[in-house]
């Protein structure tokens, strides 16, 4: 029997250990990255507010969030995070 250590090749990790199919990591980044120039700068945003409505309405709100969150800890998207650590509400603004 051949078992398979860590995440399939179809999923990607986040920081908090939760797996997010790679499909939907890839095409939620791409959609995020390209929105990012029409935020404006010194304001904050949520998650959902980085997604356009019909966009956001047809994904997983937790996952989205998820995602924001963890490129945001990597640089991987023009943004900061605002607030506490700890927060359950997440803030970012365009950097």
């Amino acid at each position: 029997m051949n078992k398979q250590k860590g995440p399939s090749q179809d999923m990607v990790p986040l920081d908090n250990g939760i797996l997010v199919p790679r499909a939907l990591h890839d095409e939620l980044f791409e959609h995020v990255r390209s929105r990012i120039p029409v935020l404006k700068y010194g304001k904050p945003y949520k998650a959902k507010d980085m997604v356009e409505p019909h966009y956001y309405a047809s994904k997983d709100p937790w996952f989205v969030g998820r995602c924001v969150s963890h490129w945001e800890r990597h640089n991987e998207l023009q943004l900061r995070f605002l607030g506490c650590p700890y927060c359950s509400v997440r803030n970012y603004e365009r950097t």
